[in-house]
């Protein structure tokens, strides 16, 4: 049927792509076809379990399965952005976002999982010292079949979260209470962070730290040294188990550094420019699988659509398009002319190969070399990329979030039934206007970087 093509088929969501498959881009159409037919298939494999995670994570916030996320790792969901010299698939960011879609038409919680783990690793993928962390990339894609090492990313905080993800004049004003005094052979990392997705399962944690006001630096933490205060009970993707931590006087040796306090908010600009055009993916693969159970919730009560009924999934559905091409256009700048598009740059894949086998002490010796020049190569592009990026987080999951309305008001009173999986979608949806800055910090963001106002958050 034309609908389910409308909704699934890549040719029907964004028809420039089947233009780019026939042409020199052909491989990108592959990507985007494997990694989803590998989410597909973890779909129908684990369903069930994906189902009781669902009802389990509902009456016990930290509850996980980890069958379930050894069987992700059978399908590489822990190493989809590690580069290919490092073990890893070396997808880009397209790819990554229609994964996501996918996924989040089913459980967006089990999604973020993956999701936040993929975010945990960006601050080393975006280090000039990636070669000294070689063995730390290599370890996910060894191990992930069987004990998967889970990764999380600690930025907002207590006293501070859209705010923390700044730079300039608002970063100065920002109250970061995470402190990284320095000491003898390293940094002493004191304070807390707040709504830590993967914080209670995570092995390793890169952590923003503030040495100074105004500055910023990111480290990568053993777990272990790290107490979780608490798992938050929340409203919506339960199954994705999210953390208050605590640093209490950690020690943090230099080798550990991932990115010094010169280069720390710009790499933070870095990783947030690259994750928040997918979250448009999960709201929208939210509100695609809302669409699915309100129609076959429809056809199964009323045999056939009324007027009405057709008028409002038709606007739906066409809402949906119109969210998709923003993330879309988004990820594409983002693959060609962003941080990711150096995933298949031949010179830089030749140095990620001889980066990847060499001591620590040398990785780190190049990466203070040349980290100024990795900087400048990285952040080609960066504001442009952060204006289409916040466009697509904000605009894809507020269009996400009514297209949601509109199945809800369809669905009646089987909508806010909490046997029917649309009861549970309507609440997962929410959260994407939240993380990786909420949407009014991003129109704000928006604004500055096409007008040059550095004071005009907060």
């Amino acid at each position: 049927m034309i609908y389910e093509s409308f909704l699934d088929d890549i040719d029907s969501i964004y028809p420039t792509l089947k233009i780019l498959g026939d042409g020199k881009f052909k491989n990108y159409i592959e990507e985007i076809e494997d990694v989803r037919e590998k989410g597909r298939r973890f779909i129908v494999e684990n369903i069930e379990r994906i189902n009781t995670a669902e009802k389990e994570a509902e009456k016990n916030p930290s509850y996980i399965d980890r069958e379930l996320l050894k069987n992700g790792g059978k399908y590489n969901f822990f190493s989809l952005i590690i580069p290919e010299e490092f073990g890893g698939k070396g997808i880009r960011t397209l790819p990554y976002a229609f994964f996501t879609e996918d996924m989040s038409s089913i459980s967006s919680g089990i999604l973020t999982i993956f999701g936040a783990h993929a975010l945990g690793l960006l601050p080393i993928m975006f280090s000039p010292y990636i070669g000294a962390f070689s063995e730390f990339l290599k370890e996910i894609p060894l191990k992930e079949k069987d004990f998967p090492v889970i990764y999380a990313l600690g930025l907002t905080e207590p006293t501070g979260g859209s705010d923390v993800q700044q730079d300039g004049e608002v970063l100065m004003k920002a109250k970061i209470i995470t402190k990284a005094k320095k000491s003898k052979g390293g940094y002493i990392i004191n304070g807390r962070k707040v709504f830590i997705s993967n914080g209670s399962i995570a092995n390793y944690i890169t952590v923003a730290a503030s040495p100074e006001p105004g500055k910023m630096m990111w480290f990568l933490l053993d777990s272990s040294y790290v107490k979780v205060s608490r798992v938050e009970d929340k409203m919506g993707q339960k199954t994705s188990p999210t953390a208050e931590l605590v640093f209490d006087d950690i020690f943090v040796p230099d080798d550990m550094i991932l990115a010094d306090e010169d280069i720390g908010s710009k790499n933070t600009e870095m990783i947030l420019s690259v994750s928040r055009a997918p979250v448009g993916a999960i709201a929208t693969g939210i509100a695609k699988g809302l669409i699915k159970i309100t129609v076959d919730i429809i056809r199964k009560s009323y045999n056939d659509f009324n007027n009405f009924q057709a008028y409002k999934i038709a606007e739906a559905l066409s809402k949906l398009y119109i969210a998709r091409q923003i993330w879309i256009s988004a990820c594409i700048f983002i693959d060609f002319f962003g941080p990711m598009s150096l995933q298949k740059n031949i010179f830089f894949k030749l140095l990620l190969k001889t980066l990847s086998n060499i001591p620590k002490s040398i990785g780190r010796f190049i990466g203070g070399k040349g980290k100024e020049i990795f900087l400048k190569i990285l952040s080609k592009d960066i504001e442009k990329v952060e204006i289409y990026s916040s466009i697509a987080k904000a605009y894809s999951s507020w269009i996400s979030y009514e297209i949601c309305q509109i199945c809800m008001d369809l669905l009646e009173e089987k909508g806010i039934d909490k046997s029917e999986i649309a009861e549970r979608l309507w609440r997962d949806i929410k959260l994407t206007h939240i993380y990786e800055t909420t949407n009014e910090v991003n129109n704000l963001i928006i604004f500055k970087k096409l007008f040059g106002k550095s004071g005009v958050i907060l």
